[in-house]
């Protein structure tokens, strides 16, 4: 974090001082809109958005909250059934509050370069039986954005993320299935990710498209919950690696807004931690796990498509919009992504 702060620090300094030469400089505190935008189909899009999910079948219903343990060979999940009291029906609301906030911005001629803070939350709730929390998930960003022109924006800093479980999902498990004397005492699934270093490039082209990719480095040393690390693995290059890649195509409708087409993916090198199941198998999820690292074993990978309509012609600020999205691959969870399958949205939010 401190040598991440530091760079960030060096490279305002420097370009200050170029601005000095060159006589074209300007500065802003806490500037309308981002100079690098949040990605619009990124499941973890830090935006106010409200959406109703239909899961495409019973089968992609997270089934099971896991308890953590460190074995001998590893990480060791034990699962504790949350399925059996949530029969009723196949949907879901999804919830999600954030914000990118730019803190100041320093530009030079077509270089740009500022602070930049975002975070957010995200939960999910089932849409019946009392809509019970799911879980929700907090991730927030620190770091520095720099725009050259209008074609290319840059981001660089540190992410972090957490996974958290429902109270009411704790609850009724600890009522029904006391687990040596309450759940409370155990160790549930406990998912912390800490990317120290975060690189991301956009390149605007045409006007219209966008697309974008980012590198995250996670902290495998300290901060990296479950351990998903070995010696072999580390001897091998493994640094738990995240690749999210997209793009975002916008077209004007007059007196409208613009209709965008997005699409993201996610690669995650945790992937070539090879899960080996056993016990019961539900909703495609065995009761038990065990982990085996495997150098040659692909990176997981999740995507997520969303259909957006801007409900205003403006450029800069927020948006409202009205999306429908399609997601595939691990349920948005960090405490349920054992769970895969795949859900349609349909919603709104306020965003960049």
């Amino acid at each position: 974090m401190k040598k991440t702060m530091r760079i960030s620090v060096l490279l305002c300094v420097l370009v200050c001082f170029s601005a000095m030469e060159l006589g074209a400089f300007s500065f802003e505190l806490n500037p309308q809109t981002p100079l690098h935008l949040p990605y619009l189909a990124d499941p973890f899009n830090t935006d106010l958005a409200l959406g109703y999910m239909y899961l495409s079948s019973e089968e992609d219903r997270p089934a099971y909250l896991y308890k953590v343990t460190s074995g001998s060979s590893g990480v060791e999940y034990t699962g504790l059934e949350i399925n059996k009291y949530y029969t009723d029906g196949t949907n879901m609301i999804m919830m999600r509050t954030g914000s990118s906030v730019p803190l100041a911005r320093i530009s030079v001629g077509p270089l740009a370069v500022e602070a930049n803070i975002r975070g957010g939350f995200r939960a999910f709730f089932f849409a019946y039986r009392g809509t019970d929390l799911l879980g929700f998930d907090g991730t927030y960003y620190l770091g520095m954005n720099a725009k050259l022109g209008n074609l290319l924006t840059f981001s660089f800093g540190k992410k972090h993320h957490s996974g958290h479980i429902g109270d009411e999902i704790i609850a009724t498990i600890d009522k029904k299935d006391p687990v040596d004397g309450s759940l409370l005492h155990d160790r549930q699934i406990d998912y912390v990710r800490q990317d120290p270093l975060t690189f991301a490039l956009s390149f605007n082209a045409l006007n219209h498209l966008r697309v974008y990719g980012e590198l995250r480095l996670g902290d495998t040393a300290q901060i990296f919950k479950p351990k998903f690390i070995s010696d072999e693995a580390v001897a091998d290059g493994y640094r738990a690696r995240e690749l999210e890649v997209g793009a975002e195509l916008s077209l004007p409708i007059p007196y409208v807004g613009d209709f965008t087409v997005a699409f993201d993916m996610t690669l995650h090198e945790m992937g070539k931690f090879v899960p080996q199941g056993s016990g019961t198998v539900i909703n495609g999820e065995y009761e038990k796990y065990t982990f085996t690292y495997e150098k040659d074993a692909p990176w997981e990978t999740e995507f997520q498509i969303v259909l957006a309509q801007s409900l205003t012609t403006r450029e800069e600020g927020l948006k409202a919009r009205v999306m429908v999205t399609y997601h595939r691959g691990r349920f948005p969870l960090f405490a349920f992504h054992m769970s895969k399958g795949s859900f349609i949205s349909v919603g709104g939010s306020m965003g960049f």
